[in-house]
């Protein structure tokens, strides 16, 4: 397959498939309109804090390196609804690409031309796990752009300040991480993708019912047979790993939370912004083999459906 008939093919699923484009950039908006509107409404903060945090955010104007790692996550994490959303649309899209073009014979059409089965299989799983994904970064560094700037106007002048400080090289780091965790998602979600697809090349009527109702048929009778709950715990291992693994959230830190206590926080949240340790993880390898040969059975399942 060639990059000029990829670009056609990806150009088709988008055409045909637009909330792909839509969803990440609807939850980016909503993010930036949000921040806009309260802004906008408010026109200033209000803070309330004890004496630690004071003395904690009174540091922070003097302390680059703890005004970094704030930075870092708090730009780090508004991927994290746009990624949210683009996952939940590119399963919903993996789950009935093949069926439509079945339900509406569509495929007599598309089998008319000079496209293989694997490229078009190739190119749907491409468009959902490659193309989508690169979306969603490109969508979320303009979002956090934009969002900074409205922060930075909004903290100016109160305790919060340094909040709203640049820092340039922290940024590009930051994105460079971000490109790195998707490549990550990426393969870790490979063989969810690829099972969607082989359920949608299969599914008979509702891809959504053929894709949930086998695993959670599964899962009540090795409950009511075994009373284990192994494979629930697989499925939501594969289904949440990924996003376990990159914590942005600063937890443990309540109204009251002294200010040792935030810095804590903030240093185990930077620490766990990249994934990339989870490549050294031997289930990620072996779902990316499970996702190969689970998408050789779609090429060739997808051919023999066509055919009937």
């Amino acid at each position: 397959m060639t990059m000029h008939e990829l670009t056609t093919l990806v150009r088709r699923e988008y055409w045909e498939h637009r909330s792909l484009l839509w969803a990440p950039l609807g939850v980016a908006a909503l993010i930036v309109f949000g921040t806009l509107f309260g802004t906008h409404l408010q026109g200033g903060v209000q803070i309330s804090m004890n004496g630690s945090q004071a003395d904690y955010f009174g540091r922070l104007a003097t302390d680059a390196a703890a005004q970094q790692k704030i930075f870092a996550i708090w730009t780090a994490a508004l991927i994290l609804p746009i990624l949210v959303a683009a996952l939940f649309v590119c399963f919903g899209y993996l789950v009935d690409c093949l069926y439509a073009e079945r339900k509406d014979r569509s495929i007599l059409f598309w089998r008319s031309l000079p496209v293989s089965d694997r490229d078009t299989v190739l190119a749907k799983f491409f468009v959902a796990m490659v193309a989508t994904p690169l979306l969603v970064w490109a969508v979320a560094l303009g979002a956090s752009l934009l969002t900074f700037v409205l922060v930075s106007f909004k903290v100016a002048g109160t305790p919060l300040a340094p909040l709203g400080q640049w820092h340039g090289s922290t940024w590009l780091g930051v994105q460079w991480m971000l490109l790195q965790n998707i490549f990550v998602a990426i393969l870790w979600y490979a063989p969810i993708a690829a099972y969607l697809m082989l359920v949608s090349v299969y599914a008979k009527r509702s891809g959504w019912v053929s894709a949930t109702l086998p695993p959670l048929l599964i899962v009540i009778a090795e409950e009511l047979i075994f009373g284990t709950n192994y494979v629930y715990r697989f499925i939501t291992y594969r289904l949440t790993g990924f996003f376990k693994a990159v914590d942005v959230g600063i937890g443990n830190v309540g109204h009251g939370a002294s200010g040792e206590a935030i810095a804590r926080s903030v240093d185990d949240a930077h620490q766990r912004l990249s994934a990339v340790a989870f490549l050294g993880e031997p289930d990620l390898w072996l779902g990316v083999a499970v996702a190969a040969l689970l998408l050789v059975v779609v090429m060739r399942a997808r051919r023999l459906r066509g055919e009937t």
